[in-house]
């Protein structure tokens, strides 16, 4: 049996940073790379999202890595991003092997943009980097009054086959969200596997042990060590494995590329493809009638009683809104590590760190 938990937290490991000075820095790093200065403000901006929601392994915890990769030629920082194909409802992107935020913001952008004009708009993005956190994409279409979809490849395969001790899909993120009219959205972000790798580092990071059903270590036993953890779970058996196959599909051959077992090198040096799905509720349905049904569900649904060791019942994405509610108003807080690695980074590069 696999468990779902958050990111860990502690206090006493972690340093409160004011959300501009965090946006402002990570924009400032992007640019010194060479990063025209509103593309990288767009990287930054999904990347503070995904801080602010508590997704912190898909946030500014990347940066390091991205610049890393950009040091080493993987990444582009002037991409050409192109539309190689479209119609009315769909387009194939070329992200020019450019920062995935910025690659996938675009696509999401094009999406909703042929959703306004023909209902749903589908946007594959092919010779891209990994992009992050889905739900900031979701949220994206959500911010346009219609439902998103999207989903990404992640690199070589790292999630077992139901039945073998071996990977066999990539442990592909994916990302529902449905707009309202007050209060939070509902925003399904999840991974194939039991837990993202990102949850496994983070784990890892505050010294804890991950849960049993997770991961598998080099041998293919079962290992609760966020260190020894070579392969993980798929979440629900069969369930999650097929999911992640179909997610495989998406963000791979539908793309032009190639699926996770054909993936035999990092991701950075082999990219990453994407896939976003916008749908205009208004050219399907009334809209008043819509959110009124999707209101009385959601609060019916939290009106239910709370079984033992819940002290209410909420929907996908409300305790993320929440926390970055919060996080707007005192500052996000990181983990004093994550934050040590950015300052080394600033200094390094000589870009002034905001909240210094």
């Amino acid at each position: 049996m696999t468990s779902t938990i958050d990111y860990p937290r502690d206090p006493s490991q972690e340093v409160v940073i004011p959300v501009e000075s965090l946006r402002e820095t990570v924009t400032k790093l992007l640019v010194k790379k060479g990063m025209f200065a509103a593309e990288a403000k767009m990287g930054a901006s999904r990347l503070i999202e995904a801080d602010l929601r508590g997704i912190y392994s898909h946030g500014s915890r990347a940066v390091g890595r991205y610049i890393e990769a950009m040091d080493l030629g993987q990444i582009d920082p002037r991409a050409q991003m192109i539309v190689e194909r479209e119609t009315a409802a769909i387009a194939v992107m070329d992200g020019g092997m450019g920062l995935g935020q910025v690659a996938a913001t675009k696509g999401m952008q094009l999406a909703i943009a042929k959703a306004k004009e023909v209902g749903t708009g589908t946007v594959v993005v092919k010779h891209s980097q990994h992009y992050g956190a889905a739900s900031v994409y979701a949220l994206m279409a959500i911010e346009a009054g219609m439902i998103g979809y999207t989903t990404t490849s992640t690199g070589p395969a790292t999630v077992a086959a139901l039945g073998s001790r071996k990977p066999a899909v990539a442990n592909h993120c994916f990302a529902w969200g449905v707009p309202v009219q007050e209060g939070a959205p509902f925003v399904l972000d999840a991974a194939c596997a039991a837990s993202s790798w990102g949850k496994v580092e983070a784990l890892g990071m505050y010294g804890l042990p991950i849960p049993d059903g997770w991961a598998l270590d080099e041998a293919g036993e079962p290992t609760t060590t966020a260190k020894a953890a070579k392969t993980l779970l798929p979440f629900a058996g069969a369930r999650g494995y097929g999911l992640g196959f179909v997610s495989s599909i998406l963000a791979g051959p539908l793309a032009g590329g190639k699926s996770p077992m054909h993936k035999n090198r990092a991701v950075e040096l082999e990219g990453s493809e994407h896939f976003f799905y916008a749908i205009d509720i208004q050219q399907f349905a009334n809209m008043d009638k819509f959110h009124t049904e999707v209101a009385d569900t959601m609060a019916a649904i939290r009106a239910l009683e709370p079984a033992d060791g819940f002290d209410r019942v909420s929907l996908p994405g409300e305790l993320e809104w929440e926390r970055s509610r919060r996080s707007l108003e005192s500052g996000i807080s990181l983990h004093k590590d994550h934050v040590t690695s950015l300052e080394a980074l600033a200094t390094r590069l000589n870009v002034e760190i905001a909240w210094k």
